[in-house]
């Protein structure tokens, strides 16, 4: 093998940009690069000579719990979905935990034997352990609890309770970042992690409590392949670095959950295409758990045909396509090692800016990243006006014979979501006028 590759005398970067620039007949070598909406400058190739360093894998598990979420429902239907969900072949559950009876919507539920989250406030959060307690040993549950609010000073002091009430039990995960509201009002990749760190760093800049388990950061991705694995590779990365300068040794818990800023109501069929990509991107990027929403998530007409699809979709990603075999499999590629770089170099030239205005709680009692993500969310929707960014089935082969009826109480409920869907805004001025 040795001798074979001996034989072929190796090409560098240098050898390839000839040949293109003799290919190119004349044409600028720099029309072949151009710049994301990131800022970054993408190369028309990619070599070992671009990486920086000798890249170690950015994590090393390559398993991922199949989580399903449940909101807006009263405890008796959480109950019935969250068991048949699991029959399909969910491995793990999320419920906001505010109005819940957790005797009615967990009965019958083994969390012993499965990952669950809850999304709750103090006073949530004596309840569930209260209902735990009375059925469990506590040391034998996997368990994330998500603030329902992180935006004041005050928000922090009362997740410090919940901290404390689950400090002694090591695998109950009690400090963590949800920037999924931020991902979802449509901000750019680079701003997401920048996001995710600064809010990490006001939390261990201010809590007395640190927590012994991983730390947990939620987010979502989009459909930009290439560009979200490199960002979910960038938060380790950066994840890294903060943990040493504060000396933890906590690992990170990833949460994932597929966009809501790029899904159609109009040719609903292609969002499943859409979240096989996204859901590929947060395997590949290494989350730890991953919520795929149904491909008609924005107008629901058979929940069980779409809820057990958003299953099938994971379970054909591990059964059929073993993506649960190999841990980082991005680890190496000079492209997407090039690209983590970048925004991970980006996000955290951002999170400088945001320490210098005063941190997370300071950003957003001055609207920063309210404003800044805005402005964001317009552009890309401008360029999803103009066509310059599209979605198939919407602004670019519009299947011209469907007909979708949406009730008017529907669209203004569409109208009022906390999100900034592209999409979903030139579907509401074009299509349901």
């Amino acid at each position: 093998m040795q001798k074979l590759f001996s034989e072929f005398t190796p090409t560098t970067a240098a050898d390839w940009k000839n040949q293109l620039i003799k290919d190119l007949k004349g044409e600028p070598f720099e029309n072949l690069i151009w710049q994301n909406e990131n800022g970054i400058n993408i190369q028309p190739f990619y070599t070992q000579e671009d990486l920086i360093e000798k890249y170690e894998p950015s994590f090393t598990h390559a398993n991922w719990e199949i989580c399903v979420h449940k909101t807006n429902l009263d405890s008796k239907e959480t109950n019935a979905q969250l068991i048949a969900d699991l029959n399909r072949g969910a491995t793990s559950i999320s419920i906001n935990g505010k109005d819940v009876d957790f005797e009615i919507a967990l009965k019958d539920i083994q969390l012993n034997y499965i990952q669950s989250t809850f999304t709750l406030n103090a006073n949530d959060a004596e309840r569930l352990k209260s209902y735990l307690e009375k059925y469990y040993n506590l040391n034998d549950l996997t368990i994330t609890l998500l603030t329902e609010s992180f935006t004041s000073q005050s928000d922090l002091d009362n997740w410090q309770k919940v901290i404390l009430l689950f400090k002694n039990f090591e695998n109950i995960k009690t400090v963590n970042v949800n920037t999924l509201a931020f991902h979802n009002q449509n901000c750019l990749a680079y701003y997401d992690v920048a996001i995710a760190l600064c809010a990490l760093n006001e939390y261990l800049n201010q809590a007395t409590q640190k927590g012994n388990a991983s730390f947990v950061i939620k987010t979502g991705v989009n459909s930009d392949y290439f560009i979200q694995i490199a960002k979910l590779r960038a938060i380790r990365r950066l994840w890294a670095l903060l943990r040493d300068e504060y000396q933890l040794k906590n690992n990170l818990h990833v949460i994932i959950e597929t966009s809501l800023t790029n899904k159609s109501i109009s040719d609903k069929y292609n969002n499943l295409l859409r979240t096989t990509v996204e859901a590929m991107a947060a395997v590949a990027g290494g989350c730890n758990e991953l919520i795929v929403n149904e491909f008609d998530v924005l107008f629901t007409e058979n929940e069980k045909l779409s809820s057990r699809m958003a299953i099938n979709q994971q379970l054909i990603l591990k059964d059929e396509s073993y993506l649960d075999k190999m841990a980082d499999i991005s680890c190496g590629s000079y492209y997407i090692e090039s690209i983590t770089d970048a925004i991970a170099a980006k996000a955290l030239e951002t999170f400088k800016r945001f320490e210098k205005e005063g941190g997370y709680f300071k950003c957003i009692e001055k609207n920063i990243f309210s404003n800044e993500i805005k402005l964001q969310a317009q552009q890309r929707n401008e360029l999803f006006k103009t066509g310059k960014n599209l979605a198939i089935g919407v602004n670019k082969f519009k299947n011209e014979k469907e007909t979708i009826s949406v009730p008017n109480q529907k669209l203004n409920e569409l109208k009022q979501l906390p999100i900034n869907n592209a999409v979903l805004n030139f579907e509401l001025e074009n299509f349901f006028n």
